[in-house]
């Protein structure tokens, strides 16, 4: 009987950790430079780089959000990103390959924060690539939306 409820328990632990885990964000990054050099980046390293604010309406979001993380030209120059394509992967492991001039000049951001807080797993955090959607149409296209990964763990210059 004892030993019976004993595993009842442990299966119980298990299954609880099982379902816990993906609310739980690692709110680090990872970067690999040309060259193979990996990084892990921390949350308050990449808040203590300069920030940008982005107020826009995504299809994955109801009304207008404010989105606050750091630009792709400040992040790619502040850990020697040099590249013509990153590969930007999410926790799940969907990857995509992303133009490093798209990045940079259409004024994507790496989001930390959604309406003035850290995202968790289940709001697509803890980083997510956001362009301002409504600033023009051409942002509402599905290579845009491809692009705009969530739950980023890490940016790969390397491929």
């Amino acid at each position: 009987m004892i030993k019976n409820r004993l595993k009842q328990i442990a299966v119980l632990f298990v299954l609880s950790g099982f379902y816990a885990a993906p609310a739980l964000a690692e709110s680090s990054l990872s970067i690999t430079t040309a060259d193979g050099e990996t990084a892990r980046i921390s949350m308050a390293e990449l808040m203590a780089l300069e920030a940008t604010e982005i107020n826009t309406s995504t299809q994955w979001t109801e009304g207008v959000q404010k989105f606050r993380g750091v630009a792709f030209d400040v992040l790619f120059d502040a850990y020697g990103l040099i590249t013509e394509t990153v590969r930007v992967s999410a926790l799940n492991d969907y990857n995509v390959m992303v133009p490093v001039n798209v990045l940079r000049e259409d004024g994507a951001i790496l989001a930390y924060h959604l309406n003035g807080t850290e995202m968790s797993v289940r709001e697509k955090g803890p980083f997510w690539v956001i362009f301002p959607y409504d600033a023009e149409e051409r942002f509402n296209t599905d290579t845009y939306w491809a692009y705009s990964v969530w739950q980023v763990k890490s940016v790969d210059a390397a491929n």
